[in-house]
């Protein structure tokens, strides 16, 4: 069931740019709804599995953008390696601190990528590109402040972040 929800969030991901309104330019920086679940996975899966997802999650986007194949899948698979928790148990992250990761995450996936293009001739990387990242990165941690609790009170994700759901036997 999990995979089914996952793959309604990536089809949402996908239709998100044209669905957001013109206020505040929402528009013109919607939201990475690719990056927020590839996070939120990185925030619950134990060890390295979620970067495994996150890679896949990337691989899709890459399917539906014009980018070169696998470099969605690089960028979020190094952000879910940086923020998955690995061998050692950290404690389950919360609040402001799950936020201020979240908004660091999709920064900082959004700056990789644009290094990311670089060799592969995407043209020239501008200053102002990096900065247009950090709009994306506040309009997409407002999201998750939204959608993180309520993939945490449902447990929507947890066959994929291999947690057992508390009535699953």
């Amino acid at each position: 069931m999990s995979l089914v929800l996952l793959l309604g969030l990536m089809l949402l991901a996908t239709a998100l740019p044209d669905l957001v309104p013109s206020i505040l330019s929402i528009d013109r920086h919607p939201p990475d709804l690719w990056a927020i679940a590839a996070l939120y996975l990185a925030f619950r899966a134990r060890g390295f599995r979620s970067v495994g997802w996150a890679i896949g999650i990337g691989l899709v986007r890459d399917c539906v953008s014009l980018d070169p194949f696998g470099t969605h899948g690089f960028v979020l698979g190094v952000v879910a390696y940086i923020v998955c928790e690995g061998q050692t148990s950290r404690g389950r992250i919360d609040g402001g601190m799950r936020a201020l990761l979240t908004g660091a995450g999709v920064l900082g996936a959004s700056w990789l990528y644009l290094l990311r293009i670089l060799p592969l001739g995407g043209g020239v990387v501008t200053f102002g590109a990096f900065v247009d990242a950090v709009p994306v990165a506040l309009w997409s941690t407002l999201m998750a402040l939204g959608l993180y609790p309520v993939f945490d009170r449902f447990g929507l994700f947890d066959e994929i972040c291999g947690r057992a759901r508390a009535l699953s036997t």
